[in-house]
């Protein structure tokens, strides 16, 4: 099917258009059949209870129950024929438990009830949309399927795996290693696996509870990989058939797994980014299938590189497993490319393109394993790859949306005043690098509303931004004054973007201008973390002489971040310390690659001895093992490499005029590329042993500044 098609044919959560103000609903859909049609299936999810009914006859009732969320449920009881004519189904739902809010999550505040639905059979296919009617009013779409709160589904059609949007697909992973095989047998047969062995019998398997619901898809998966781990590290399984299977790459991953032997099975599957994690993580991803003889079934998909199989038959019973493994995201066509004589930057190039590419799902996801959310100043980080990257920025935008449009008046963006500033530094940048003024001008209602948002927490008399008591510029520990003087920084920063944004778009005349407090460069160079600095250079309170000599001096050491690696290398590169750029670019992915990542992480540590992923978790407040390693605003090497050595910078928006400065690398003879802009493709670089080491090319209608 085509993108349309599919998207035409996934549920989507309804409800009344009250909300939560509606605990008790009627859906309603007649539809009329022009033969009979047979085989039929009816699956519902919801939040509360359903009473679910065919042509006046109830068909089957489902309790309320927080685990209603999880999965399409089959109404058993639903007959398998309909007769030609016209047909009605009506859902008599009760909701007494709404999806949690918090301020974290406060752009989700209308999706707290839904149900979402389908009804399947051979030529007929019939979903939940607005098309239905609730208590006798149009139905309320809530969200698509795949959108947070609610997330995957389990027991859906595998094709749902294309999200509501319709544009996630799938392709096959091949090349996976597999080691460590015990009481099994594993061959390759191209992309697929053969397990095959004796059983050794099979235990209770507990469900996971589901008790309550959670206010995100991915805090409940964590949830109940706790608890499953839990039991299943309680287990001897060292009698049990096991292997460890090697994808090569992190991927967004799903399995399909066939069981053609006569034996009933369980499979039950540790996913992890590393192996110290595959051994050690207390949350580690647990999850359970159960295969009938002849059965077939397909994973949601989830972040990992590594998975451990454990088979679970009849003791004696003699059982295989057909394996194989497929990687689920947005395809997207790579406009941005380098070729470079450097191995170590060729590599620190791919995979931050990985990165940002296996991140691209129903949002500019944050990482696959974890927080597989929209969050703000985190996709604002990840779109500096988008733009060199794809011809294609349609998730971007989504991302944009979401938070733009579902933050309420008076709050903040993911509940933190600076994610706002930074969504608001994102339409700017996303305009400076597009020219899409439609797209600038279609959230011009919520640009006023969240720059009013900011405008009315700033002190008339000290020019400084209050009104809030948590903020957060950077993941590593810092006192509320440091993170205070930061704010100011990226206040100044921000309003200096929204005058820009006024004087290319006159319909955004009347955004707020405001002023700024009045602080010494000298009072960010007396930061203790390094991002406050690096805010005072960006911001243009510390000086050009005074970042000279913060920079000049320097010494990259730990703590660093990604985040504040690649800020450092920014600010070096505009004001000449190329080299130091690239030690920290070097120095800090570099370490990334020395230990097999095959994505950017979120965080990383310099200095280590023993395991390193347990050392990453030294200046967080994260579990051990719970950092990720497969983060999409880690990805932004690759905007420095275009930006600062291949030296292509953008002037005005949409590329209409760029700025040509490359600047090389000491060891590094040659290094160019391309990249996407509105009027195609630009190719730029230098190779040291030309005659002419410099090289532009440029699309009509691009302007180089200068010539």
């Amino acid at each position: 099917m085509e993108i349309s098609q599919i998207a035409e044919r996934i549920p989507q959560w309804i409800w009344h258009a009250d909300r939560h103000g509606a605990s008790h609903i009627e859906l309603t859909r007649t539809f009329l059949l022009a033969e009979a049609i047979t085989e039929v299936e009816f699956r519902i999810a919801l939040t509360g209870s359903a009473e679910v009914e065919i042509d006046g006859v109830i068909a089957g009732r489902v309790e309320e129950s927080a685990a209603n969320v999880c999965a399409f449920r089959r109404i058993a009881s639903f007959p398998e024929r309909l007769d030609a004519g016209a047909h009605t189904i009506r859902l008599r739902i009760a909701c007494s438990v709404f999806m949690p809010t918090a301020p974290v999550n406060i752009h989700l505040h209308e999706r707290t009830a839904g149900c979402v639905a389908y009804l399947a059979a051979n030529e007929f296919w019939l979903r939940t949309d607005e098309s239905w009617s609730a208590n006798g009013e149009r139905a309320f779409k809530v969200c698509l399927l795949g959108e947070e709160p609610f997330g995957d589904l389990e027991d859906g059609l595998d094709w749902f795996v294309a999200g509501g949007f319709g544009d996630i697909a799938v392709s096959p992973i091949s090349g996976c290693a597999v080691s460590m095989p015990i009481h099994m047998e594993v061959s390759s047969s191209g992309e697929k696996l053969g397990v095959t062995g004796t059983g050794r019998g099979i235990c209770h398997v507990p469900v996971p509870a589901r008790q309550e619901l959670q206010i995100f898809y991915h805090v409940r998966k964590q949830a109940e990989w706790l608890e499953m781990n839990q039991w299943w590290r309680s287990m001897d399984r060292s009698a049990l058939p096991s292997c460890v299977i090697d994808l090569g790459k992190e991927y967004n991953a799903r399995f399909q797994l066939h069981n053609p032997s006569q034996a009933a099975l369980i499979v039950i599957w540790n996913g992890a980014e590393s192996l110290e994690e595959l051994e050690h993580y207390a949350g580690l991803m647990t999850e359970v299938i159960r295969l009938e003889p002849g059965q077939t079934r397909v994973t949601l998909p989830q972040g990992l590189r590594y998975l451990r199989l454990t088979i679970l038959a009849a003791e004696g019973e003699p059982y295989e497993v057909e394996w194989c493994a497929e990687e689920a995201a947005v395809p997207l066509n790579q406009a941005g490319t380098i070729n470079t004589d450097s191995e170590l930057l060729q590599r620190i190039y791919d995979i931050s393109l990985h990165t940002n590419r296996i991140c691209h799902q129903i949002g500019l996801w944050d990482g696959i394993k974890r927080d597989r959310l929209n969050w703000t100043y985190d996709f604002y980080m990840a779109a500096k790859a988008d733009y060199v990257l794809w011809d294609d920025l349609a998730v971007l935008r989504r991302s944009i949306e979401e938070l733009g449009r579902g933050t309420p008046e008076g709050s903040w963006m993911n509940d933190i005043p600076a994610y706002t500033l930074w969504w608001i530094n994102n339409i700017w940048e996303y305009y400076l690098h597009t020219g899409d003024e439609a797209f600038v001008l279609s959230l011009q209602d919520e640009l006023m509303r969240h720059s009013l948002q900011v405008a009315g927490n700033i002190d008339a008399q000290t020019g400084k931004l209050a009104g809030f008591s948590f903020t957060l510029m950077e993941w590593v520990p810092m006192d509320a004054g440091e993170a205070s003087l930061g704010m100011q920084a990226l206040l100044r920063l921000t309003g200096e973007n929204i005058g820009k944004l006024k004087n290319y778009i006159p319909g955004l005349a009347n955004l707020p201008e405001w002023q700024y407090p009045d602080i010494a460069g000298e009072q960010f160079l007396q930061g203790e973390q390094l991002i406050t600095p690096l805010l005072g250079i960006l911001s243009g309170y510390v000086s050009k002489a005074e970042a000279e000599r913060f920079l000049g001096g320097y010494t990259l050491a730990d703590p660093i971040t990604p985040l504040s690696a690649y800020w450092l290398a920014e600010c070096c590169s505009r004001l000449g310390y190329q080299d130091k750029a690239w030690e920290a670019i070097s120095r800090v992915w570099g370490t990334m690659l020395k230990e097999g990542a095959t994505t950017c992480w979120e965080s990383v540590t310099l200095e280590y001895d023993g395991d390193f992923h347990d050392a990453l978790t030294t200046y967080t407040a994260y579990d051990s093992y719970r950092i990720s390693l497969c983060h999409s605003w880690a990805g932004t090497p690759v905007h420095w490499i275009v930006s600062r050595v291949l030296g292509v910078v953008p002037v005005e928006p949409g590329y209409r005029t760029i700025a040509f400065h490359p600047q090389p690398i000491e060891g590094i003879s040659t290094c160019w590329g391309t990249l996407p802009t509105p009027y195609g493709t630009i190719t730029a670089g230098w190779d040291k042993t030309a005659a002419e080491p410099f090289m532009l090319q440029v699309p009509e209608g691009v302007q180089v500044d200068g010539l």
